[in-house]
């Protein structure tokens, strides 16, 4: 199998997981003047003798487009810490105290008149984490480990409107301030503006790690004593724009203090991507950590306009699927080098899906090199291109294998068939989730790294794949006929709910803080509904209309004429693991661009009743999320 070409994913635009296009554009008539924000910060041109060599950068690198034979193994190693001497005057205040922190290198950029000002953080050791945070925030905040990191600039405001808009194209609406944050951001969406932005400037211009957000919270080197609960006070009132005090909406960026390094809204305003997947800590020290994988969702920071005070706490980690949520906003971060592992922003923004040539009922993207295999922390899968693979698991799964559409991977078995519907985010990201409910999110890596071990049987009297098709059921047989002008009147009576009943899926099982119904009539009418389990009533309807299936693993739902779409497996769990995943019938999806790409679901059937019917807060008919194009294809 030979990779040949790359195809490019469109970012989409909020809800937990379970288990587990860059043209330049033009001047948008802004001036520099109307947004230049206020600021302590004195700015250097980056001319000045007193300039760090940090600051002249390399440009951003493109995709990258190889073969799966010679891309190289992505490596956890770590860089040594670097130091810088300092030379340029900052001052910031906090609520306790006036600190004047003293940078070499603060410079700012401008594009299109409008002011980039970033803040130089000089690399340095704290303690990362919390172990005295409330129990439910241990899972991701616990244990409190020392870290460190490398010298980086950091912009002193999350991304505002107006930078956005110089930066992507586009005028701010009527209603909005140029000096507001820019949010509803998705993590492909805040990549792909580091990317232009390096693009226009020759920097490298990046996401911050969630080592570096964290550091940089606490106030550097010289704030990390003060051990401030929020980022440049203890008191949130200070610094922080929060559900109590915002009015229920963003404010402009500044206008709370800022902390030792100058830097504004931490704490508060906009939630903030940072690059890392949300997985917790572990213990040891650490240098220049970043988490490379993870169970599909990435991590956010600071708290927003619309959370809690305890949100907006320094250490607090948050989930979010990469397609983001109302007020996720983000900052630039800047460093000569990517952090190890970090791949760029323009190819974060745009993951490439291999394109390579084989049979259609071979997928060969999911084919694996010899030293190579899709792991994660529980699973490891290896698909060999003769037609053999083999799964890790309770028990293991080995056999021939086939795919159908390039959404349904099948092992076939002594005992019958295995069948994973899957998603290729791109050449070296993968979901699969089996027809008993197991969520896979796995990552092409050398197969020396993986920690759940599994070996290629010897098949005895291997059946070529004509044979193997053959056997099908006509049902998942579908025709390109099929694929381009569905038969919408087709609805796989398996995943049809009976009378009195819905499918029910409890986040708590898996640190999550939402539980969804996906209520699918036998008559054609479906109702996809996210409810949370606090006072606030967000609760809403994620998804609404009439559905079908396309061979036993398609699910879309069509409103006015355009889609939702999922992939889809129903099965049976043969045991209960906990009250939130009992025995018995099981619909499994994993969504794909309409609402959390790449996120799975696993459903029981339960029981319509009162705790989990269309819930107080309700928002009507019209679903948060808008329908897309009817989509066949990754």
């Amino acid at each position: 199998m030979r990779i040949l070409s790359s195809g490019v994913y469109a970012a989409c635009c909020c809800a937990v997981g379970v288990l587990w296009s860059c043209s330049d554009s033009s001047s948008n008539g802004i001036s520099g003047s109307d947004i230049n924000i206020s600021s302590s910060i004195t700015n250097v041109p980056e001319s000045s003798s007193g300039t760090s060599s940090i600051a002249s950068s390399e440009k951003s690198a493109g995709s990258r487009n190889s073969s799966s034979s010679t891309r190289p193994h992505r490596s956890s190693s770590s860089s040594p810490e670097q130091g810088k001497s300092s030379g340029v005057q900052v001052n910031s205040s906090s609520s306790e105290e006036s600190f004047v922190y003293t940078s070499p290198a603060n410079f700012a950029d401008t594009v299109n008149g409008v002011v980039f000002n970033m803040v130089y953080v000089t690399g340095g050791s704290y303690t990362r984490g919390c172990d005295n945070c409330a129990e439910q925030d241990k899972i991701y905040e616990s244990p409190s480990h020392k870290v460190t990191v490398d010298e980086y600039f950091i912009a002193n405001t999350e991304v505002t409107i107006a930078q956005w808009n110089a930066v992507m194209g586009g005028k701010k609406s009527a209603w909005e301030s140029d000096k507001a944050p820019k949010i509803g951001v998705s993590w492909f969406d805040a990549n792909n503006y580091a990317c232009k932005l390096g693009q226009k400037t020759g920097r490298q211009y990046r996401l911050l790690t969630d080592a570096e957000w964290e550091f940089a919270a606490r106030g550097g080197k010289d704030g990390i004593t003060d051990n401030f609960k929020f980022s440049g006070s203890n008191n949130v009132d200070d610094v922080a724009w929060y559900s109590e005090n915002s009015g229920g909406k963003s404010h402009d960026v500044a206008t709370k203090k800022p902390n030792k390094l100058g830097l504004y809204d931490m704490s508060g305003n906009s939630w903030e991507w940072v690059y890392d997947w949300l997985v917790g800590y572990t213990s040891g020290d650490k240098v220049n950590p970043v988490q490379l994988t993870g169970s599909g969702n990435k991590t956010r920071r600071g708290g927003s306009y619309g959370e809690p005070a305890e949100f907006a706490r320094v250490s607090r980690r948050a989930i979010r699927s990469r397609d983001g949520a109302a007020d996720m906003g983000f900052r630039i971060g800047m460093s000569t080098k990517l952090p190890p592992g970090m791949v760029s922003p323009c190819e974060a923004a745009n993951p490439s899906a291999a394109v390579c040539q084989g049979d259609k009922n071979r997928d060969c993207r999911l084919i694996t090199a010899t030293d190579e295999a899709w792991i994660s922390d529980d699973y490891t899968v290896i698909i060999n291109e003769d037609g053999i693979a083999a799964v890790s698991g309770f028990p293991n799964v080995s056999g021939q294998w086939y795919t159908l559409n390039n959404r349904s991977f099948n092992v076939v078995t002594k005992n019958g068939t295995k069948t994973y519907a899957y998603y290729v985010f791109s050449e070296d990201e993968l979901t699969m989730i089996s027809d008993d409910g197991i969520p896979y999110r796995l990552y092409r890596r050398a197969a020396s790294e993986a920690k759940s071990k599994v070996s290629i049987p010897t098949v005895s009297n291997p059946k070529t794949l004509a044979q193997l098709i053959a056997a099908v059921e006509p049902e998942r047989i579908v025709s390109d006929e099929q694929l381009a002008h569905p038969d919408t009147s087709v609805r796989d009576p398996r995943i049809a709910t009976a009378s009195g009943y819905t499918w029910f899926f409890d986040g708590r099982c898996c640190g999550g803080n939402h539980k969804y119904r996906f209520h699918l009539d036998k008559n054609g009418d479906a109702e996809f509904v996210v409810m949370d389990y606090d006072d606030t009533h967000h609760e809403n309807i994620l998804a609404k209309g009439r559905w079908f299936t396309v061979g036993n693993i398609g699910l879309h739902i069509v409103l006015n004429g355009k889609y939702f779409n999922y992939l889809y497996t129903s099965g049976e769990r043969t045991m209960s693991y906990s009250e939130y995943m009992p025995a018995g019938p099981i619909f499994c999806h994993i969504s794909f661009q309409s609402y959390e790409r790449g996120d799975f679901r696993i459903f029981n059937k339960t029981l319509f009743d009162d705790k989990i019917k269309r819930p107080r807060g309700f928002n009507g008919e019209k679903p948060v999320y808008e329908a897309g194009d009817y989509q066949w294809g990754s």
